[in-house]
């Protein structure tokens, strides 16, 4: 069962992870020049969970002068690409949920299971959160660190929806009763209290001119898959 989950959730990842390779946005009009390290978190939170429009637009204007000085593409994130990740989703994972399943029972289990990460992905959208504090500024050969802490609410499922949907495949159901079944799990992203999701994200900067950054800010912010 293992396996599976991490299988599942590496292709989850996959699909959120494609929208890294910017496409690019227009610059807006906005002063960002001498954001603080919390707002730069805020920032990064709600472009890679959330995908906020203005965020990204709004960080992508804030980091392209020190990204095109360190010769790398103008634009962190793509607005147009995190929501083309977002809408291949559901198909996409849907399918790994519909394929638990004997074959023959695929076509008419695949709109329940193409719900349930239509659900899962709300749920991560959804998710509300915020950086609550930033720690001092730490210097070390001359690059300079911030640690930010921050918190996320997030749907609290009884069973995550990849080991969920693997107990109920591997239950014996009938066709009927498996789609009751994954109808009752996309159930539970919309109608699950709340968990609280506490993390540390950094930002660092080598020059007090430069802005404060974080080239992976993914691998802190693709934790929150461990809490849907």
């Amino acid at each position: 069962m293992q396996n599976t989950h991490t299988t599942s959730r590496a292709a989850l990842l996959a699909a959120s992870m494609a929208a890294a390779v910017a496409l690019a946005q227009p610059a807006i009009a906005a002063d960002t020049a001498e954001l603080a390290p919390l707002d730069v978190a805020n920032l990064y939170i709600k472009t890679i969970i959330n995908q906020d429009e203005a965020s990204v637009a709004k960080l992508n204007a804030y980091l392209r002068p020190t990204r095109l000085a360190g010769h790398q593409s103008a634009e962190y994130a793509s607005y147009s690409g995190l929501k083309e990740a977002d809408a291949k989703f559901p198909t996409q994972t849907g399918k790994l949920i519909a394929d638990l399943f004997p074959a023959a029972m695929r076509a008419a289990l695949t709109p329940a299971a193409e719900q349930l990460a239509a659900n899962v992905i709300a749920a991560k959208n959804g998710a509300a959160c915020q950086a609550t504090k930033a720690d001092p500024v730490t210097v070390e050969n001359g690059m300079q660190t911030v640690a930010v802490s921050f918190e996320c609410q997030v749907v609290k499922a009884p069973v995550a929806w990849a080991p969920a949907a693997q107990q109920l495949a591997k239950s014996g159901c009938k066709v009927e009763q498996c789609k009751a079944g994954l109808e009752k799990i996309a159930a539970t992203y919309t109608s699950s209290p709340k968990q609280t999701w506490r993390a540390v994200f950094g930002v660092s900067r080598e020059k007090n001119s430069e802005a404060w950054r974080n080239d992976f800010a993914r691998e802190t912010f693709d934790e929150i898959w461990e809490y849907l």
